[in-house]
């Protein structure tokens, strides 16, 4: 419940401010700041970078992540959005010549500097990037059979295997039709060495590209 707190409170404080703005008077001269948002629904890769694996050998595998994104417009051309996920994601990892399929359920919050180009039909492409903080629900590692929870604390050193929490940036492209419904594509790498028992000898960096469908209200 802990980790629901923290990320409902990050997006919260997030939206806040726009809120305010949007009911707060404005000379009519001046343009105002203007509020949408709607659902997200994509596919992703993931897998991990990693060193200090003798032998090891990340493999991408399908995911699926859902949620939602409010943007703050602050110009025609520049906006501010926070997008709330929900992951599932997996990816296969190889070392000493045995697989194991790894499996994760979490949640990412992210906000994106975008910059977008008008067309005349009333679309617009846009780019951007961004920090984003994803918290781990759920992550294990199945091999020859066995399921391993990599959140579950070493009962000798009292570490887990994985944080379950990480941080990178994310670079996003996307197309809008006049309509609303949005094409995006999404890069993002981690800054995080997601392990945490043998952290100093083993670095894994989580990252994922993704492809999906939104749909904006209030435009």
């Amino acid at each position: 419940m802990k980790k629901y707190s923290i990320i409902l409170t990050a997006f919260l404080l997030a939206v806040s401010p726009v809120v305010h703005a949007q009911t707060a008077d404005a000379p009519q001269t001046e343009q105002r700041l203007t509020l949408s948002g709607g659902p997200v629904l994509e596919s992703n890769l993931s897998g991990f970078f990693h060193s200090g694996v003798d032998g090891g050998n990340s493999q991408m595998r399908a995911g699926v992540s859902a949620g939602g994104f409010l943007d703050l417009g602050i110009r025609p051309a520049f906006s501010v959005q926070g997008t709330l996920l929900f992951h599932v994601k997996r990816s296969d990892f190889e070392w000493d010549g045995q697989t194991g399929e790894f499996r994760y359920v979490g949640a990412e919050f992210a906000v994106h500097a975008l910059y977008h180009f008008h067309l005349r039909s009333g679309a617009q492409f846009t780019v951007g990037l961004g920090p984003y903080t994803e918290f781990g629900f759920d992550a294990t590692l199945k091999r020859n059979g066995v399921k391993s929870n990599l959140y579950e604390k070493d009962t000798d050193t009292g570490l887990p295997i994985l944080r379950d929490s990480n941080t990178g940036f994310a670079v996003k492209v996307g197309y809008e039709l006049a309509c609303g419904l949005q094409l995006n594509a999404t890069y993002k790498a981690s800054v995080t060495n997601l392990l945490d028992a043998n952290s100093n000898t083993v670095k894994m960096f989580p990252h994922a590209v993704s492809v999906g469908v939104a749909y904006r209200f209030g435009k």
